[in-house]
């Protein structure tokens, strides 16, 4: 395949890309750099992109999105990154319970934390919740449980706080 198809299956694999995943996508990229930027986290592991599944689904895309590991004492977590607009019927539904239980089986190893934009553009959340995994139960969030792990939307998450909530 030549240069130029490559390129333009490229444009067209993106142009057809389902909004979720468009929403997804950015939602990652601000996880990434901003409160995990490279200067303080180093990224071990990203999950593969829409494109890349849809023709041959790759096993490690299972796995939570990001694994990083802290620059300063080699803390290492999984990240799973969430965006949603709004609450539906007074609950945030961020999961499904098969990821559930996927997601607690890997925090058995891996500590792993959520973190879960609302409101907003996925580039600028109104809000972003920080959960370590073990601290959820269930697939719906309520406001009053997510209220205690909000975080501030435009800093980087020190490493400190990382090891207090986990």
């Amino acid at each position: 395949m030549n240069v130029l198809t490559r390129v333009f299956k490229a444009a067209l694999d993106e142009a057809n890309k389902p909004e979720s995943y468009v929403k997804g996508d950015e939602f990652e990229r601000f996880v990434m750099e901003r409160l995990f930027p490279r200067e303080e986290y180093n990224l071990l592991h990203k999950t593969h992109d829409y494109s890349s599944n849809r023709d041959n689904f790759i096993a490690s895309s299972k796995l939570p999105d990001f694994k990083f590991v802290s620059v300063a004492n080699r803390l290492q977590f999984y990240v799973e990154a969430k965006f949603r607009s709004k609450y539906h019927n007074g609950v945030l539904e961020w999961c499904k319970p098969f990821q559930l239980k996927r997601y607690r089986d890997i925090n058995n190893i891996v500590p792993v934390l959520i973190v879960v934009g609302l409101g907003g553009k996925p580039g600028r959340p109104e809000q972003v919740f920080l959960i370590p995994m073990q601290h959820i139960q269930f697939v719906k969030l309520f406001p009053s449980f997510l209220k205690r792990y909000e975080i501030p939307v435009n800093r980087c998450v020190s490493e400190s706080y990382l090891t207090r909530i986990m």
